[in-house]
C-alpha cells in the first residue's frame, strides 16, 4: 500500500472518530472503565504472587541430621544441595549452634541449657533450607531423605499448600476477569463501529462495486477502532498509574500493623510500568482492531 493510500484511510478513520464524537467518547469511557479493572486485577495478581514467593521464602525446609551423621555425610549432602536447582538457598546448623540460637531465644532463662553444652547437648545438626518454588515441595523432601545421615525432613506442606492454592486462584480467577472484559470492550466496540458503518453502508456497496479491496474500505473503520483503544489505553495507564504509586508510597511510609508488612513485598512501581503500558496498549488495540473488523463483515458481502 502506497503511503499517500494510507495516509488517505487514516485520515478517513479520524474523521469517522470525530464524526461520531458522542458514540466515540462514550466507548473510549466504557473501554477505559474496563482496562482499569483490568489493570487493578493483574496489579492485584502481580502483588499477591509477590507475596506469595515472600511467604514461601520465610518457611524453611529443616533437615535434621542424625547423631551418627559423619563429616562426610555433611560434606556430601552440602555439595548436593550446591547442585539442587529446586534449591534457593540454604544454611548448615551444627549441634552448637543449634543450643546456642535456642539459648539466645530463651534470654534470661538460657542459663536453663547451660548443662547441655558439649557432649550433652541433645539437639540435632540441621541443613535450613529454601526452595526457589514451593510445589517442588514434595519431590525436594523426598530427595533431601534419601540422603545418608538424615534422620528425618520437617516441611511446610499445609502453609504451601495454602500458598500454592492463594497463587493458582489469583491467577485463573484473572484470566476469567480479563476474558470477560475483553469481550464487554468488544461488543461496545463493535457496536460504535457498526452505526458508522451502516450510515455509510451505500458508500461501501459503490466501493465494493467499483472494484476496492475489503481490506481498503475495512481499513479506515480499523483505524477508528485503534484509536478509540489508544486513547483508551493512554488514560488507563494514567489512572492507574497515579492510584499505584499513591497506594505504594501510602503502604511503604504511613500504614502499620499488617498493611505495613505488605510493603516488603510490594512491587514497585518501576518494576511494572513498561508491563502495563504495553499491556494496555495490546489490549487496547486488539479490542479495537477485532471490534472493527467483526463489525463489518456483514457489509462486505456485496
Amino acid at each position: 500500500m502506497k503511503f499517500s493510500s494510507f495516509k488517505y484511510l487514516f485520515r478517513q478513520g479520524w474523521n469517522n472518530f470525530k464524526g461520531n464524537r458522542l458514540m466515540s467518547v462514550a466507548s473510549v469511557g466504557v473501554v477505559s472503565s474496563c482496562l482499569i479493572l483490568v489493570g487493578i486485577c493483574a496489579s492485584l495478581v502481580i502483588n499477591v504472587n509477590s507475596f506469595v514467593q515472600y511467604l514461601g521464602a520465610q518457611n524453611e525446609v529443616v533437615v535434621y541430621l542424625t547423631d551418627r551423621a559423619t563429616l562426610d555425610n555433611i560434606n556430601t549432602i552440602n555439595s548436593s544441595l550446591e547442585q539442587d536447582k529446586d534449591v534457593a538457598d540454604f544454611k548448615f546448623v551444627s549441634k552448637e549452634d543449634a543450643l546456642a540460637e535456642q539459648m539466645e531465644y530463651m534470654g534470661q532463662y538460657a542459663s536453663l541449657l547451660s548443662g547441655y553444652q558439649g557432649s550433652n547437648n541433645p539437639l540435632p545438626a540441621s541443613f535450613r533450607i529454601h526452595l526457589s518454588d514451593l510445589t517442588r515441595l514434595e519431590p525436594a523432601s523426598m530427595r533431601f531423605s534419601a540422603f545418608d545421615g538424615v534422620d528425618y525432613v520437617s516441611t511446610p506442606t499445609e502453609l504451601a499448600g495454602v500458598l500454592i492454592a492463594l497463587k493458582n486462584v489469583t491467577y485463573y480467577a484473572g484470566l476469567l476477569i480479563l476474558a470477560i472484559l475483553f469481550m464487554v470492550s468488544m461488543v461496545v466496540i463493535s457496536n460504535t463501529i457498526r452505526l458508522t458503518v451502516f450510515a455509510r453502508r451505500r458508500e461501501i456497496s459503490i466501493m465494493k462495486y467499483v472494484g476496492a479491496t475489503n481490506g481498503f474500505i475495512r481499513m479506515p473503520f480499523v483505524v477508528e477502532g485503534l484509536l478509540i483503544g489508544t486513547i483508551s489505553a493512554v488514560i488507563t495507564f494514567a489512572v492507574v498509574a497515579a492510584g499505584y504509586v499513591y497506594l505504594y508510597n501510602y503502604i511503604t511510609t504511613q500504614a502499620t500493623g499488617f498493611i505495613a508488612m505488605l510493603s516488603l513485598c510490594m512491587v514497585p512501581f518501576t518494576a511494572v510500568w513498561p508491563v502495563m503500558l504495553i499491556g494496555f496498549l495490546v489490549f487496547g488495540w486488539l479490542i479495537g482492531g477485532f471490534g472493527s473488523a467483526f463489525s463489518m463483515r456483514k457489509y462486505l458481502r456485496v
